[in-house]
């Protein structure tokens, strides 16, 4: 008599053998692909952080992290900028992006000193204050400011006066210059200041996306008109005059 069973067997051995097999490579593939994507993933950022410490050199006053936008984890936090990863990897690919978004960041350190150096003057106090740049180099933000209550009505009016005298001086060193546009720009970002302090009942005040955009623009004007005196300055001293 025949054995009928035994090719059978065989053949469903070897097919379920060669499935294994197969599955078996498939899986070895993918970890390798994984450990593959986890591998560049932290290069990567190994790589942003290096960066993100240079770029730190240059602008001392705001604290540089990376992050994908406004975080409520940073709200117990002052000047603290987050930097979208992307944008990170486009200005090490790229010199003139590089020059392009350094600059902006630069911009919005001026305009954060530029807002402190003036409620300071004036009694208030910054809580809490941080933003985000996204990976096309766009910044929103948040802050929160209060006035100190250990400053009483006296000391609060002579800081006021002595804001508004420095104003005024820096206004005449304006003209003088010929900086009328970068002056145009301050006036608008103290204006916006001081509605934002008339309006505050409690003496708390928020600055938004909108806001810092004004003022961000009013440091970037000022800093033109510097840069325009200075060369000027440069120009003329080579230049002899006699009567």
């Amino acid at each position: 008599m025949a054995i009928t069973g035994v090719n059978n067997y065989s053949n469903v051995y070897e097919s379920t053998y060669a499935s294994s097999r197969k599955e078996a490579a498939k899986k070895e593939e993918t970890k390798e692909t994984t450990t593959t994507q986890k591998s560049t993933e932290t290069a990567k950022n190994s790589s942003n952080e290096e960066y993100l410490k240079t770029l730190q050199k240059q602008v001392p006053y705001i604290k540089l992290q990376t992050g994908y936008g406004l975080n409520t984890i940073n709200d117990g936090k002052v000047n603290v900028v987050s930097v979208n990863p992307k944008l990170l990897e486009k200005m090490q690919s790229d010199p003139q992006a590089a020059k392009e978004y350094m600059q902006r960041l630069k911009d919005i350190e001026a305009a954060t000193k530029w807002v402190d150096n003036y409620f300071k003057s004036i009694g208030h106090t910054t809580i809490c204050r941080h933003g985000y740049v996204d990976e096309n180099g766009n910044f929103s933000s948040f802050a929160v400011i209060v006035r100190k209550d250990e400053l009483n009505e006296k000391l609060r009016k002579e800081a006021q006066e002595n804001a508004e005298e420095r104003i005024e001086k820096s206004r005449e060193k304006a003209r003088e210059n010929a900086e009328q546009l970068a002056e145009k720009m301050a006036e608008k970002a103290e204006e916006l200041l001081e509605e934002k302090i008339a309006s505050s009942e409690d003496g708390t005040i928020y600055l938004y996306d909108t806001d810092m955009q004004t003022i961000i623009e009013a440091a970037k004007e000022d800093n033109t008109g510097k840069a325009n005196t200075k060369q000027q300055a440069k120009v003329g001293a080579n230049v002899d005059i006699k009567a």
